[in-house]
């Protein structure tokens, strides 16, 4: 019961981790499906290179965690990364950012990697929600006079609900959780800035040895889990 009482009261790391985890959460979702909802829907309009563009946006998803963070770390290198390279090239200077070294930035350039690497498994469920909607609803909807964006808006997206829980669920579930990546590219920094839950919890049991309240950390954690997907359900 100390433990949970110091956690809650005595340690601001972990509140700081909470809002940074989150945070995290909010941003990764809150684009994530959007995002793969449109792409699916440019898909099911038949875009010209379409199989072409399916197999390079879905490519991520065959990538680990740990190749993703390496090619994303390399990238957002503030003296010499892809990025800010490619944007000196282009004589866009004043564009460079110090990305993943930034207490203001780190969090987010997490999430655009996350967002890059799931968004195509968002797509590729969206796709096959819009995929399964009976053909006979969009002819009678041509017949009736509807636009494609109406067609789209009024009767396929609505039906989207089921795919739209089960992106919502796994991509959760992964925010959540999220260890790999944050660990890799930034440690948790620069500060506290990156730090999220499932960090300050391997970092509090195998770095200080604190066991007992690392568990408590992850009890906090399953219990979050749990509440999250309860919603999430509902």
């Amino acid at each position: 019961m100390n433990n949970y009482i110091k956690l809650f009261t005595q340690d601001p790391i972990f509140k700081q981790c909470l809002i940074n985890t989150i945070e995290l959460a909010l941003v990764f979702i809150g684009i994530t499906i959007p995002l793969g909802l449109v792409i699916a829907i440019l898909l099911d309009l038949g875009i010209k290179g379409k199989s072409i563009f399916r197999a390079v946006y879905l490519l991520p998803l065959s990538f680990s965690f740990v190749v993703s963070a390496a090619i994303w770390t390399w990238m957002f290198v503030p003296t010499n990364g892809a990025i800010n390279t490619l944007l000196r090239i282009l004589n866009l200077d004043v564009l460079t950012q110090p990305w993943i070294t930034s207490t203001k930035q780190s969090l987010f350039c997490i999430a655009l990697v996350y967002i890059w690497q799931f968004s195509g498994f968002a797509t590729l469920v969206y796709y096959a929600g819009i995929s399964g909607v009976s053909p006979n609803l969009s002819e009678a909807a041509q017949i009736d006079g509807a636009s494609t964006f109406q067609k789209y808006w009024y009767i396929i997206v609505p039906l989207q609900k089921p795919a739209t829980l089960t992106v919502l669920t796994i991509l959760l579930m992964y925010s959540l959780r999220v260890f790999d990546l944050v660990w890799l590219m930034t440690g948790g920094g620069p500060g506290y800035s990156s730090e999220v839950l499932a960090t300050y919890m391997y970092r509090v049991t195998f770095n200080q040895n604190l066991f007992a309240y690392g568990a408590s950390i992850g009890f906090f954690m399953f219990v979050l889990s749990i509440i999250s997907g309860l919603t999430s359900l509902t």
